[in-house]
């Protein structure tokens, strides 16, 4: 069997999250140490920490929940594809990165970027995110039906009325945020990310998974 590469960076206390989201705890309800016969803990914690899913409600695009995500569009062939370097992902850093996709020969379905080479330890200042013509050169892609990418976001970290995120969900066009890219390399993969069936909730942490092709 190919190894399995997991591209969720860990969720526990301390773990980064969007500023103004609640920060992540794990209480334990059950302690065997207090005399209970196992042990069984709560989690608190914002639908957006870690590697998540965003649902159309998010961004007021549409109704649709976390629990009404397609579980198909989260599960299959992927290309993973570098934009190092580059804070605004434009028109012409897609263009490279869709050139750089085809390389590996198939057509691109779900498309992840990768835009550094270390998981982040806290929010920064500045992150990659894609610009209005860079999403237009997404949603232009014939067939696309996800992307991905290694950052909180993929508007700007300023952004107030995330028009990446409109773009994407007008177009039919899932997101993946948050996931861990550091030590993977370009190229197609099986994609596993499966949202959990939250109903009324905006988002879903997902494990998600990279296996070679």
């Amino acid at each position: 069997m190919k190894r399995i590469l997991d591209i969720s960076p860990p969720i526990g206390v301390g773990a980064p999250v969007y500023p103004g989201d609640t920060e992540v705890a794990i209480d334990l309800a059950r302690d065997p140490d207090a005399g209970n016969a196992f042990t069984a803990c709560s989690i608190t914690m914002s639908a957006h920490t870690g590697a998540h899913a965003d649902a159309p409600m998010h961004v007021s695009a549409g109704p649709a929940d976390a629990a009404a995500l397609p579980l198909d569009v989260f599960w299959g062939p992927c290309t993973v594809v570098d934009v190092p370097g580059v804070e605004a992902i434009d028109a012409a850093a897609v263009a490279r990165a869709l050139v750089e996709a085809s390389v590996f020969g198939a057509h691109v379905e779900r498309l992840l970027v990768r835009t550094h080479d270390r998981p982040y330890t806290s929010f920064p200042k500045h992150f990659a995110h894609f610009t209005a013509d860079g999403v237009a050169a997404l949603v232009a892609q014939p067939g696309l039906r996800l992307v991905g990418i290694d950052t909180f976001s993929v508007d700007a970290a300023d952004s107030k009325d995330l028009p990446v995120h409109r773009a994407l969900f007008g177009a039919g066009i899932a997101i993946l945020e948050g996931l861990d890219l550091s030590a993977v390399e370009e190229g197609r993969y099986e994609l596993v990310a499966l949202p959990l069936r939250l109903r009324g909730a905006d988002a879903s942490p997902v494990r998600a998974a990279l296996r070679p092709l």
